[in-house]
């Protein structure tokens, strides 16, 4: 139930791989369903289908904004960033930088590192954590 709930979360840091993984099965699970309701709806009618789709394409979007702002989060910038895929030329750059630029390395102000979680432990104090 925790990663479907991280799945809508907006707090933390996601890496690359799991930016690029995220955005390829959302968009995978997106088209899947809408093709299976469109197939419902021939059988049974088109009105059946609206409401489901829409909640489907609500949640699709909400996770792929949490992805998102998770990843803005590991560059170091602030989830509001996010809005820059409104402005036109900012968006192009705004997306090669999500999925080729390096995150924060260490901790930042929006969690650990993803990818060396356990490099930021103090030895003394922290080690009781990982039990």
């Amino acid at each position: 139930m925790d990663v479907l709930l991280d799945l809508f979360s907006f707090q933390g840091r996601v890496n690359r791989q799991r930016y690029i993984w995220h955005i390829i099965l959302d968009d995978l699970f997106i088209f899947s369903v809408f093709i299976a309701l469109v197939m419902i709806g021939g059988v049974v009618g088109p009105g059946w289908i609206v409401m489901p789709l829409i909640g489907v394409l609500a949640g699709a979007l909400i996770a792929a904004m949490a992805v998102t702002v998770k990843r803005l989060h590991d560059l170091g910038r602030s989830g509001w960033h996010w809005l820059g895929f409104m402005v036109p030329i900012y968006n192009l750059y705004l997306t090669f930088v999500l999925l080729f630029k390096e995150g924060t390395r260490g901790p930042n102000q929006f969690g650990p590192d993803p990818l060396r979680p356990y490099d930021q432990l103090e030895y003394a104090e922290d080690v009781r954590y990982l039990d």
